[in-house]
């Protein structure tokens, strides 16, 4: 479970970014995007808190199809 406040990031630290797949069920409230890399840093997959409100953010492992499923409650 996980709380911000509006205009925050939510970083997700994963063993893998460019094998983790990154949704949310209210994209009104949260913004998600990707991990991977640039060829020069590797960047974990994170949400930008849009608007007061609460969204499930869901991070599937694409080589395990192991997911994770977390809470996350936007204040402002």
């Amino acid at each position: 479970e996980v709380s911000a406040t509006v205009g925050r990031t939510i970083v997700f630290n994963v063993a893998d970014p460019e094998k983790e797949l990154i949704s949310t069920n209210n994209p009104e409230v949260l913004a998600v995007s990707p991990g991977g890399s640039d060829g020069s840093a590797v960047f974990n997959p994170g949400a930008e808190a849009l608007a007061p409100g609460t969204a499930t953010v869901t991070l599937t492992n694409t080589e395990t199809g192991a997911t994770q499923v977390v809470s996350v409650t936007i204040t402002n």
